[in-house]
């Protein structure tokens, strides 16, 4: 019965997809009797391999830790049979060498069983061993087993007795065990200290990983990384939760504890790859591209475990959990054996099918037992499901938030343009009828050339022939700027479009952001706002549909050459176009501003409509920003930059921008709205979310995004790493998406995603659409303008169908 059933549950595994967080087989794979059933193959097969011999090392000891955890999951009394057995055929004592972590490991289920049955003589010769502990001064290499170093003697302190990171898993939960058994502050006192020296010498802060000894500070990979071992930080990993169950909940180390196992949370559930596993070089899969099923065991262990006891958000980690979990069972074979465990080693090595070891199944009890006490349900699974539908609405594709319109919505589908990770600027199609149709998704590449650059990617709009146009450009790469026009065939259920041919453009200087505009009661003229001249704001005018284009008209100047204002753009499609601006970039000038100026008959005008120039005039004599009307003052709270600009019901310009209070280090950046009332022809404006911390370092100021829903201003969408309400960091570090809401006077926020692994950024809300949620974003890898994997996301919920 055994064998039928895991054979079934691992065949089973191919038949399903993984593009929902929580599938049809992990949730079949995580039924607590599905859990229990293969506990109990692989401890049987364990048993069998063992051919009853009896060993107390650090290998059978994390086995039986493994199997005694299974017991206080399961109650099953047979876990418990046999882990008390092998305690008492090894006559409840340790090995030798008792300075050696290793030698001590096996003490951990001594403890254990000692904890529920309180005989004294299980622990005797354990509380025995570690006596010594507390009068030791030095230690010699003899004393450690085979210690790196070669020097007669060293001090006694915890990188020289800790000194490789899998004994962070051996001995420090024998000492909060210890401390459980008996009282003794000293065990604790001994933990912090040795912990704490350990972690300084071998934690690597930036990388949130640990080397696995002082050999490897200057290893690296054939590839040039640094050398991470998946086992070895998975002992560490493991250990944390080991330790953490018997540490006093008032020690003063204990959130520095629960801090680090956060840290290598984070930087453990980037690198699993798509089967859930872990590779042995955790950060260079190339280099031993093997899965790994003994570091994924302990690494599946802790996420279960944090999640048990609050340290991980549940609905974030979860689903990493559950892959990581679905991709071990693939492994075991109907004998019970989990094979691709690496073996005994000092670093990553390859690994084969028919690889497996004692330790590598105590892994991946203690696993089993995490999950098995989940208990998980269908009403579990539905409860981590995000609130709407999220779908990839382009498959490949980023951009910047300078070059509008991004997207297009035409009433029957979504005209998407990006820029992908080729480096080709495109517009994808998807129908947001036909949406389980093959002709939902029409990839389509425009430019004739790659440059990897989220600046890249193409302006479009949809012009009063009914023709698109999308304009693009390489990020101040050459002076020249592209178009295409296409032409849209099939019926409104099932729409392609025909493209010209690409149409390159001279200008005077490089080329970036393109922003296409056309006005109906200007005889259809088509506006192109660009940076072209003097890296300011330039206007090109077409009329004649885009075929042919007027000189470049510099129109913003701020300061000397470079020093640039970013602008956004809006407008009516009739008369009128909003411009929002700044002085510079907000890196440039620590008291960066937010203007606000309109485009209208001819001319340009503040905010009241009072006259600044006409555009013939500007020819001439470009606009400076302090001509413009000032919305927001940089001195008032930390440098601007602005983000979205819309008109509410009224016609009223509204306008999203950021502020960093603490300036040029973005670590504070904050959201806020301004609204133009006409009445009293003045703006009000003030925060209305925290933003968090900037994307990457370089660029302080780009926060997550912003958008405004143009069909209802009181609605936004943002991306942020902290709560927007509160400004306390998430849960995972990561840019998660939010839905912000005004009424009665305040603004609610309800997150969207709750991703332990990606980042939601840049959300947009097309304009003139039907939907009563809709919005699009990146998600993925985003780790410079020129360095993502990401993809177009959104919601698209009709009204009535939440």
């Amino acid at each position: 019965m055994r064998n039928s059933l895991l054979l079934t549950l691992t065949l089973g595994l191919a038949a399903f997809g993984s593009a929902e967080p929580i599938n049809t087989a992990q949730q079949i794979l995580t039924r607590p009797d599905s859990v229990k059933e293969i506990m109990l193959r692989v401890a049987d097969y364990q048993e069998r391999d063992f051919g009853g011999e009896i060993r107390t090392d650090w290998k059978a000891g994390t086995y039986y830790s493994g199997l005694y955890a299974a017991y206080q999951a399961t109650g099953d009394e047979d876990f418990r049979r046999q882990a008390i057995a092998w305690c008492e055929n090894a006559d409840w004592e340790l090995s030798e060498n008792h300075f050696f972590a290793d030698d001590i490991c096996a003490a951990q289920t001594f403890l254990d069983v000692y904890l529920d049955e309180k005989d004294p003589e299980m622990i005797a010769d354990t509380v025995a061993a570690l006596e010594p502990y507390f009068t030791q001064e030095t230690i010699r290499r003899d004393q450690l087993g085979h210690a790196v170093w070669r020097d007669e003697s060293r001090p006694f302190t915890g990188r020289n007795v800790w000194w490789w990171c899998d004994s962070l898993y051996m001995a420090p939960p024998v000492l909060t065990r210890l401390y459980s058994a008996t009282g003794d502050q000293r065990y604790i006192d001994l933990l912090n200290n040795f912990y704490w020296d350990t972690v300084d010498f071998l934690y690597k802060e930036k990388d949130g990983l640990f080397a696995r000894d002082e050999t490897y500070f200057d290893k690296e990979t054939p590839n040039g990384n640094p050398v991470y071992w998946s086992r070895g930080n998975g002992w560490v990993y493991a250990g944390l939760i080991r330790l953490l169950d018997h540490l006093p909940e008032d020690d003063p180390h204990r959130q520095d504890y629960i801090d680090l196992f956060v840290e290598m949370t984070r930087a453990l559930v980037d690198l699993q790859h798509e089967d859930g596993l872990w590779r042995p070089a955790l950060n260079d899969p190339d280099w031993k591209p093997s899965k790994e099923s003994s570091g994924t065991s302990f690494f599946t262990y802790g996420l279960l475990g944090g999640i048990n006891r609050g340290f991980l958000d549940k609905q974030a980690y979860l689903p990493v959990a559950l892959k990581a979990w679905e991709g071990l069972v693939g492994c075991i074979n109907t004998d019970g054996r989990l094979g691709y465990a690496q073996l005994v080693a000092g670093g990553p090595a390859h690994v084969r099918p028919s690889d497996s070891i004692d330790y590598a199944h105590g892994a991946f009890l203690l696993a089993a037992s995490e999950l098995y006490k989940m208990d998980l349900d269908n009403q579990d699974f539905a409860a981590l499901e995000d609130p709407y539908e999220i779908k990839t609405l382009a498959r490949d594709g980023v951009w910047t938030w300078f070059n509008d319109e991004r997207v297009l919505y035409d009433g029957a589908g979504l005209y998407i343009g990006s820029i992908d990770s080729e480096g080709v600027s495109r517009i994808d199609y998807y129908s947001t009828i036909l949406t389980q149709s093959p002709f939902a998704y029409q990839p389509k590449a425009l430019s004739s050339w790659k440059s990897k650059d989220d600046h890249n990617n193409p302006a479009i709009i949809e012009l009063e022939t009914g023709d698109l146009l999308a304009a693009y450009s390489k990020h101040h790469l050459e002076p020249v700027w592209y178009t295409r026009h296409g032409t849209k065939k099939g019926p409104d259920n099932w729409r392609t479009v025909d493209w010209s041919e690409e149409q390159a453009i001279e200008a005077p200087a490089y080329t970036t952001y393109n922003n296409l505009v056309q006005l109906s009661e200007e005889n259809g003229r088509v506006f192109n706002f660009m940076r072209v001249i003097g890296w300011n704001p330039t206007l090109v005018l077409s009329e004649d549909n885009g075929k042919s284009w007027s000189d470049p008209i510099e129109l913003v100047r701020s300061g000397n050459d470079r020093t640039r204002p970013y602008v956004k753009y809006s407008n009516n499609g009739q008369d009128r176009i909003d411009l929002i601006f700044t002085d510079a970039h907000p890196r440039k000038d620590h008291e960066n501003n937010v203007y606000h100026m309109y485009y209208q008959d001819g001319a340009f005008h503040k905010s009241d409509g009072t006259l600044i120039r006409t555009l013939e005039d500007i020819k001439s004599q470009p606009l400076v920003p302090t001509e413009a009307t000032l919305i927001y003052d940089g001195t008032e709270a930390g440098r601007g930059w602005v983000w979205d600009l819309e008109y509410d019901e009224k016609g009223q310009p509204v306008v999203a921008f950021i502020n960093s209070v603490d300036h040029e280090i973005g670590n504070d950046l904050r959201y806020r709205i301004a609204r133009w009332d006409d009445a009293s022809k003045k703006w009000t404006q003030g925060q209305v979310a925290y933003a968090g911390t900037h994307l990457y370092d370089r660029e302080e100021h780009y926060a997550g995004g912003i958008a405004i829903d143009p069909q209802n201003t009181d609605q936004i969408y943002l991306s942020a790493d902290v709560d927007p309400a509160t400004g306390k960091p998430n849960a995972t570090g990561r840019y998660q998406m939010f839905r912000g809401t005004y009424q009665d006077g305040s603004w609610s926020f309800q997150q969207l995603t709750h991703d332990a692994q990606v980042d939601n950024i840049r959300p947009i809300v097309p304009r003139d659409h039907d939907f009563d949620k809709i919005a699009l974003w990146v998600r993925g890898r985003y780790t410079t303008y020129e360095d993502y994997d990401t993809a177009i996301v959104g919601i698209l919920e009709k009204p009535g169908t939440e």
